[in-house]
This record gives C-alpha cells, sequence and structure tokens, in this order.
C-alpha cells in the first residue's frame, strides 16, 4: 500500500509530466513545497507546481491533490483558497491539479478553476482574439489598398 504523501508526490511528478507533454519545459514541480515554503515564507515554495507558458503573461501556480477513493473524491475549499493565496504572492494565475487515483479510462486528470480565475482566463481570451481579429482587419486594408491613416 502507498502512503498519501508518496501518493501525492507521484502525482506532483506525474502532473508536471503531463502538463510538460504538449508544452515542454513549462512545469515544474516544486520539491518540498507547501509546510517548507510556509515555514519560511517563500512563496516560491508554496505551489506543488509551477507553469510558465511562452504566451501568457503571468505564470500559473498549481496545487497538485489526489482522490484517494478511487473513482471519486471530495474536493475541498481550502485547496482553492491556498493556491489563490499562493497565486497572489506570485502574481500568478491559481489552479488545482486533480487526479482519479482508481480511474483507468475516461476522465483521468482535471485542472480546476473558480470561477473568477475562469473570468479573467476568458476576458484575456477575448482581449487576445479581438486583437487578432483587429490585426487580420488592418492586413486587409493594406491588402486591398484602403489603408485609412
Amino acid at each position: 500500500m502507498v502512503n498519501s504523501k508518496n501518493k501525492g508526490n507521484r502525482w506532483e511528478r506525474d502532473a508536471a509530466n503531463i502538463l510538460n507533454e504538449k508544452f515542454p519545459d513549462t512545469w515544474k514541480r516544486i520539491a518540498l513545497s507547501g509546510a517548507l515554503g510556509t515555514i519560511l515564507k517563500e512563496p516560491l515554495l508554496e505551489a506543488d507546481l509551477l507553469g510558465k507558458y511562452n504566451h501568457m503573461d503571468r505564470k500559473i501556480a498549481g496545487e497538485a491533490k489526489v482522490g484517494y477513493g478511487g473513482l471519486s473524491m471530495t474536493i475541498q475549499k481550502e485547496w482553492f483558497d491556498k493556491i489563490a493565496q499562493t497565486a497572489a504572492k506570485l502574481y500568478a494565475i491559481p489552479v488545482v491539479l486533480l487526479k482519479f487515483s482508481g480511474a483507468r479510462t475516461g476522465v483521468r486528470h482535471v485542472v480546476a478553476v473558480d470561477f473568477e480565475v475562469w473570468d479573467e482566463l476568458m476576458k484575456e481570451w477575448e482581449g487576445l482574439y479581438n486583437e487578432l481579429n483587429s490585426l487580420y482587419k488592418k492586413m486587409d486594408e493594406l491588402k486591398n489598398g484602403n489603408n485609412k491613416q
């Protein structure tokens, strides 16, 4: 039987590896995170994982949790509160990375955010969408000789 600390550590490593599959070298597991970061009052050591995508201004701070009951798990508010506090110190986006430990097929891994974070991400993506559309419009104007300066 695997103890919960080892299971959690393994999930932190696996989560970083899974997240790095499509975006290599984006996510890093923070060894000895949590208690050590709290004791030292060092926000960089408080998150389980940190991610930095080239296309985003902000880092992503992750709290990794494994469902110990198999195919279901109880999600705790304190996980979101803790990572939100850490992320605020780092000017990062807070996420909770969940794993259903007993699942062999279907959904096994989940990235969860609260509604405020979701809205923030949607606003950022909307801004990028609008900026891209504006650039396309300018390109069309230049291409068609309709540049109004």
